[in-house]
C-alpha cells in the first residue's frame, strides 16, 4: 500500500528524529563522565537532603546559670523534658550562661534570677540569650521550651486536673523531615539536570560547529530539535522514578496517591525545564553565560518553590513569581502522591501551569534560535 504524500512527510519526519535522537544517545553513552555525573549527583543529593538537612533541629546545647537546688532542678527537667536541648552545664555562677552564648560555646543560655524560697515549684524570673546567628537552629526548639514551660505552670497552678490535648499530624505522623524534603527533591533533581543539558547542548554544538553540519542535511532543524532534546526528556523521567524509587526504600514513603499520574507527568514537567534550557542555550553566546543562566532560574526555583521554605510564609510578590515556576507545581503534586494520597485530578491540575511555561519559554526561545540559524 502506497503511501499518501502526507502521511510520507510524517514518516520520514519521524525517521529523522529518531535517527538524531539514536546519535545523540551515542554520545551520551560515549560520555561517561556526564552519565555518571546523571545518575550520581541524584543519589547524593537524595542522602545528603534525606539524612543530612533538618529544617527541625535536636541537640541545641544549652547553658544554665543560678542557684543549685530544687528550682534549677525543676528548669532542667523542663529543658531536657522538650527533647530538643543538649545541657551543657547547669548551676552556673550568674552571667556564665551568657559568656558561654557570646564565645560560641552554647547555642542558649538561661539566666536564672534567685528564687524568693526553695519551693521546687517556683521557677523565678529567668533571662534566656540566644545565639541569633542562624535563627533557623534555634527557633523550633525555643517554641518547644516555651510550650514546655507554660504545660508546667498550667499544672502546678491548675485546681483540677488538666485536659488532654490530643495533637494528630496527618500524613506525616512522625514529623520525619525526610519526608517533608525528599518529595520536592524529586522535582529539583529533574529540573537542575534538565537545566544544565537544555542549556549546554545547543551553544555546545554550536561552538563545535557540528550544529550546522548537522543542518546542511536534510533534517530541519525542529527535527534535529526534538531529535537532540526528546533523549533528555528520557533521561528526565527515569531520573524522577528512580528518586521516587530510592525515597521509598530508604525512607519509607508510604505513596498513597496515583503514582503512574505523577510518573505520566514527569516527562512534562522535564520538557518544561528542557524548554527553559533550550531558551537559555539560544540566548547565549557561550557555555559559560549559559550555565549562568540557569543557575540563576533555579536557584530561584529552589528558594521560592516550597521545597526548602514554607509557601504560605512569603510575601505576595514572591508566592505570586513562585506560581510561575515549574518546580512549584510540581513539588505540590509529589507531595501530593506520595503523602496526601491524591490522585489524577491534582496532577493535571498542578501540570496546566506548567504546560503553559514550557508553551512561553519555547515562543521566546524558537525565535531566538531562528535568528542564529540565520
Amino acid at each position: 500500500m502506497r503511501l499518501a504524500p502526507a502521511s510520507l512527510q510524517v514518516d520520514l519526519r519521524v525517521r529523522r528524529i529518531i535517527a538524531i535522537a539514536r546519535i545523540e544517545i551515542l554520545h551520551l553513552m560515549r560520555d561517561r563522565t556526564t552519565i555518571s555525573l546523571i545518575f550520581l549527583v541524584p543519589a547524593i543529593q537524595i542522602l545528603l537532603f534525606g539524612y543530612a538537612v533538618n529544617p527541625d533541629p535536636k541537640h541545641v546545647s544549652i547553658a544554665i546559670a543560678g542557684r543549685a537546688g530544687s528550682p534549677m532542678a525543676r528548669v532542667r527537667s523542663t529543658i531536657e523534658k522538650t527533647g530538643y536541648f543538649t545541657v551543657l552545664a547547669d548551676g552556673l555562677d550568674s552571667g556564665s550562661a551568657q559568656r558561654m552564648v557570646a564565645q560560641g560555646k552554647a547555642l542558649v543560655g538561661v539566666e536564672l534570677a534567685p528564687a524568693d524560697s526553695d519551693d521546687s515549684t517556683h521557677f523565678g524570673e529567668a533571662k534566656i540569650f540566644v545565639d541569633a546567628t542562624d535563627p533557623q537552629a534555634v527557633r523550633p526548639a525555643l517554641a518547644a521550651l516555651e510550650n514546655s514551660y507554660w504545660e508546667q505552670v498550667a499544672r502546678l497552678n491548675a485546681i483540677g486536673p488538666l485536659s488532654k490535648v490530643d495533637v494528630h499530624w496527618l500524613y506525616n505522623p512522625d514529623g520525619g523531615p525526610s519526608w517533608i524534603i525528599v518529595p520536592g527533591l524529586v522535582g529539583v533533581i529533574v529540573m537542575i539536570s534538565m537545566l544544565m543539558l537544555g542549556a549546554l547542548t545547543l551553544v555546545r554544538e554550536r561552538e563545535r560547529g557540528s550544529w550546522e553540519t548537522l543542518l546542511a542535511t536534510t533534517v530541519d532543524a525542529i527535527d534535529a530539535l526534538v531529535g537532540k532534546l526528546s533523549p533528555y526528556v528520557v533521561i528526565g523521567t527515569v531520573q524522577a522514578a528512580t528518586v521516587i524509587w530510592i525515597a521509598r526504600v530508604l525512607f519509607s514513603l508510604p505513596l498513597t496517591g496515583n503514582l503512574l499520574a505523577l510518573l505520566i507527568a514527569a516527562p512534562l514537567y522535564a520538557t518544561a525545564n528542557l524548554a527553559a534550557g533550550f531558551c537559555f542555550s539560544a540566548l547565549a553566546e557561550n557555555q559559560l553565560q549559559a550555565i549562568q543562566a540557569a543557575i540563576f532560574f533555579y536557584l530561584p526555583s529552589m528558594l521560592l518553590s516550597g521545597f526548602m521554605f514554607p509557601f504560605q510564609g512569603m510575601p505576595v510578590w514572591a508566592r505570586t513569581i513562585g506560581e510561575t515556576l515549574p518546580l512549584t507545581h510540581f513539588v505540590r503534586a509529589t507531595r501530593g502522591v506520595l503523602l496526601k494520597g491524591a490522585g489524577a485530578d491534582l496532577v493535571a491540575s498542578e501540570m496546566l501551569p506548567v504546560t503553559l511555561f514550557a508553551l512561553a519559554a519555547a515562543a521566546i526561545a524558537l525565535p531566538a534560535y531562528r535568528r542564529r540559524i540565520d
